[in-house]
């Protein structure tokens, strides 16, 4: 069996959020590619859910009845003229990487995001973290650009690269996206 034959990809349910955290603050806690200090609560997260989700695609992988990882979108920045660019994000749970679940995910993402309307998706990736900047050059993703010394966390100071991928062709004028099927 291959690694990725027991996994499926899903939209995020409510009753997904406390796996969520899990994965989520266990980035917080243990590395630098999340710049948050504190541990996300389930409200916080529920809130997000709620908010985002019409949208935005916000998508689960499951293996062997568990949350393996969460790949979700928003927006990258909120003026009006940015509304067919969404930053992404992906998070793979500790004990389930290598599993390419993290591809998995992007790639179901990226296809929602397109079909939507979206032309362009973002994303950050704190530096040094080869892990995630493999799965970015992989996913398609172009680095095109660096914050140095963007945040301070567990002792070091770190740079933050941006990466862009490109979605579909770009309309002139543009269609307003669609909202999350």
């Amino acid at each position: 069996m291959s690694n990725t034959e027991a996994v499926t990809v899903r939209i995020a349910r409510p009753e997904d959020v406390p796996a969520v955290c899990a994965i989520i603050n266990h980035y917080i806690a243990h590395s630098t590619s999340n710049f948050r200090t504190e541990p996300y609560r389930v409200d916080e997260w529920t809130a997000l859910l709620e908010t985002h989700s019409e949208r935005y695609p916000w998508l689960v992988a499951e293996s062997g009845g568990e949350v393996a990882g969460l790949a979700y979108a928003g927006p990258w920045n909120p003026r009006d003229a940015y509304a067919w660019t969404a930053e992404a994000t992906v998070y793979v749970a500790d004990g389930h990487r290598g599993k390419r679940i993290g591809s998995l995910l992007y790639d179901e993402l990226f296809k929602r995001l397109e079909q939507q309307g979206f032309r362009s998706v973002m994303a950050q990736v704190t530096r040094p973290n080869p892990g995630s900047e493999a799965l970015h050059a992989a996913s398609g993703f172009e680095r095109v650009g660096t914050i140095r010394d963007a945040g301070y966390k567990h002792g070091a100071w770190h740079d933050v690269g941006i990466w862009q991928r490109e979605l579909g062709s770009l309309d002139d004028p543009p269609r307003p996206t669609l909202p999350v099927e």
